[in-house]
């Protein structure tokens, strides 16, 4: 960790950029969400996001479904190895009720077009599986989880009008709320203050960066100098990006409410494209090689990069575990972008841990600025190669690591900085 990270003092803010290096796209990413996700007590209300990584915590161990068996969660507490006793787990009960008793004293009815991440199908007598999300706008197919048979596994395109439902009919499934579930906090709309962003301002220039607030952009050239750009409103995010593929980035927005991206062109046109689903984070990037930024989202509850590709194919790719942020970028500087994570310290002083996904699916850290930091990301000395830094809301501070370019990192203060509400 560089002196200036040991110095500044922790702020209550956790959020997120993320950035492409060659052509860098930057997006401010909330993570209110993420940094509740292993904050539940037993047997006390619990983030859909926790509930869905939790549910993960069982995934591709080796165990074995007996119902007289048992298998324990992160923190070593135990739960019968079984569909309701996995649910158990996920919702971190006190106790493993069988399939009567989850629907009897722990949940309460919903309709099926009702169903949210963390959610469940019941049947009464035989068998329970996990909601994971909707698969479609239509609401026809779904992902679950479930420890019906060995191993426990992840179904994704489930047919919800199906006769069978993992070998029990389709028919003696009810849909359920667990009582202590919650909503993940979303969204800047809590945030009062500067969003931070990065990007080329101008062709053949380094990455700098800017602030966002409210549909209001400052943009900092390498000289300090500030350019004042409106665009947006409360509530969206920022992010930047070579979408036009002209060698510089164009600014851009994505809308939470209607998950939805919205770019600002060289020309001052205005497109949109809806893609994504409640809870996804936007990064885009240069996914597909050929010198301009396609629409991506990161999908907290499974840890998943999701990509639309120019022809309007669909691609995936897991990375992360729960309370991450994604970030972006080049890391390898090879014209496209690669995937990462920024890992927030758990406690007041602890350092953040970046985690850095090369094209030969190696993976590196390292540890930069301590809890309360967002990441931002971008070739911050013109070297053709992404690099990390972070910004520090309570005193309007930038550390931009120049660790690749063998200099000293950029220390610099801009913006007004701002606090959670």
């Amino acid at each position: 960790m560089s002196s200036f990270a040991s110095k500044l003092t922790r702020v209550a803010l956790a959020a997120a950029i993320a950035a492409s290096g060659a052509a860098t796209v930057a997006v401010f990413a909330p993570t209110t969400a993420q940094a509740a996700t292993t904050t539940s007590s037993v047997g006390g209300q619990i983030t859909r996001s926790e509930v869905l990584a939790r549910a993960q915590y069982w995934l591709g161990k080796p165990l074995t479904y007996d119902q007289n068996g048992a298998s324990t969660d992160s923190s070593g507490r135990s739960y019968r190895t079984d569909c309701s006793g996995y649910v158990s787990m996920a919702w971190h009960l006190a106790s493993s009720p069988n399939t009567q008793g989850i629907a009897d004293s722990f949940t309460v009815p919903i309709s099926r077009s009702d169903l949210r991440p963390g959610d469940v199908l019941n049947s009464y007598y035989e068998h329970v599986l996990l909601f994971a999300k909707w698969d479609d706008d239509a609401h026809t197919k779904f992902s679950y989880y479930s420890f019906g048979s060995t191993p426990v596994k992840y179904v994704t395109g489930k047919s919800i009008n199906d006769p069978t439902i993992d070998s029990h009919a389709n028919s003696n499934y009810q849909a359920l709320r667990y009582k202590n579930i919650i909503d993940d906090p979303t969204g800047p709309s809590t945030y009062s203050g500067d969003l931070p962003v990065s990007g080329r301002w101008s062709n053949g220039s380094a990455t700098t960066v800017g602030v966002f607030r409210d549909g209001t952009w400052a943009l900092r050239d390498a000289n300090g100098n500030t350019t004042p750009v409106g665009f947006g409103q409360a509530g969206d995010l920022p992010m930047t990006g070579d979408f036009d593929g002209v060698g510089h980035d164009q600014l851009g927005i994505f809308r939470p409410s209607t998950n939805t991206f919205t770019v600002r062109h060289d020309d001052t046109t205005v497109t949109s494209l809806a893609f994504g689903q409640n809870g996804d984070i936007p990064v885009p990037g240069m996914w597909d090689h050929n010198g301009h930024a396609q629409m991506a989202v990161y999908r907290p509850g499974t840890n998943t990069f999701v990509v639309r590709h120019d022809d309007g194919t669909v691609s995936t790719a897991g990375l992360g575990q729960a309370g991450d942020t994604p970030i972006v970028g080049d890391w390898d500087g090879v014209g496209h972008t690669q995937m990462g994570v920024f890992r927030p310290g758990t406690n007041t002083g602890d350092q953040n841990l970046v985690v850095l996904r090369h094209d030969d699916g190696t993976v590196t850290t390292a540890a930069y600025g301590v809890k309360g930091d967002l990441p931002v990301t971008g070739d911050w000395a013109n070297k053709g190669r992404t690099t990390y830094g972070v910004y520090r809301p309570g005193n309007a501070t930038f550390a931009l690591s120049n660790a690749y370019a063998g200099t000293a990192d950029s220390v610099f203060t801009y913006g007004n900085g701002g606090t959670w509400s």
